[in-house]
């Protein structure tokens, strides 16, 4: 059998520094951009372009991006 020996520690340079926590944003809740709904954490969430702009990207609940994608409403790739 074998001996294992531990792998010499070789402090690496190529590793970006972490960020701190304060600088994260949460996206913990919002509404949705059609009816008004408050998305939750633990809901679905859609990205839709508008039919009048292709500028404008709406973020919309599950019940309103099925109802958005039959009136023109695209989504987001």
């Amino acid at each position: 059998m074998g001996q294992v020996r531990p792998l010499p520690k070789v402090p690496s340079t190529d590793v970006p520094p972490v960020e701190q926590a304060g600088n994260v944003r949460s996206i913990d809740s919002g509404q949705c951009a059609l009816c008004g709904a408050k998305l939750s954490a633990r809901a679905l969430r859609h990205r839709v372009v508008s039919p009048q702009s292709c500028d404008a990207t709406l973020t919309v609940c599950h019940t309103c991006r099925r109802a958005a994608l039959g009136e023109g409403y695209r989504p987001v790739p």
